[in-house]
């Protein structure tokens, strides 16, 4: 699948409890906000369109988002927890052209170009390409147009990885160790940054 046929969707909403009282993904890692080096590699690519579901009234985030030509959408729901954010993404997306939607984590800094184009190439005729690392799928994630309905209308906290689950027509890309790192607490962002030293 080319990429130009693919919305990006970068979902940078969570409340990242593990992670204190700091604003995880403006954290620095290597000199830069921690969301700053997923909204550079989504920008790198030629995405029909671009997208960040955002927390309400984040004047940093929704700035950095902007500044990385993405489109930044709030979400009114994000206590609601993941499901919720992935229907408000689909939901903003599915009248587009477009034929499958690249679901990204904002706090998942080492995935890579060469990876998102691997799952296009494995699209195919599925309804879904999931990264996997150790045999755990896990996103980057690519959702067909066939599944944006059943996307639009989950609730909850239904992550991306619950709802491919269910799906019959499915294939996976393998991810290394390091590509497949999120940042979830402190500890692993200190560990991040040990490693780009």
């Amino acid at each position: 699948m080319n990429l130009n046929r693919v919305a990006a969707v970068i979902l940078a909403s969570g409340f990242s409890q593990r992670f204190g009282d700091d604003d995880k993904l403006l954290s620095h890692l290597n000199g830069q906000p921690l969301a700053t080096h997923s909204a550079a590699l989504v920008s790198a690519l030629p995405f029909q369109s671009a997208t960040a579901i955002v927390p309400v009234g984040n004047a940093r985030l929704i700035q950095l988002y902007k500044e990385a030509r993405i489109e930044p959408v709030e979400n009114h729901n994000a206590d609601q927890g993941q499901g919720a954010s992935l229907a408000l993404a689909v939901t903003h997306i599915k009248n587009s052209s477009v034929d499958a939607a690249l679901i990204l984590l904002a706090d998942m800094p080492f995935a890579t170009a060469e990876h998102i184009k691997k799952l296009a190439d494995r699209m195919d005729d599925h309804d879904a390409v999931a990264s996997r690392h150790d045999d755990v799928p896990q996103p980057p994630l690519l959702f067909a147009r066939s599944t944006f309905e059943a996307l639009a209308a989950l609730s909850g906290d239904k992550s991306g990885k619950a709802f491919l689950a269910t799906l019959d027509s499915k294939a996976f890309v393998d991810m290394p160790q390091r590509e497949a790192t999120d940042i979830d607490t402190p500890e692993a962002l200190a560990q991040a940054q040990a490693s780009v030293k």
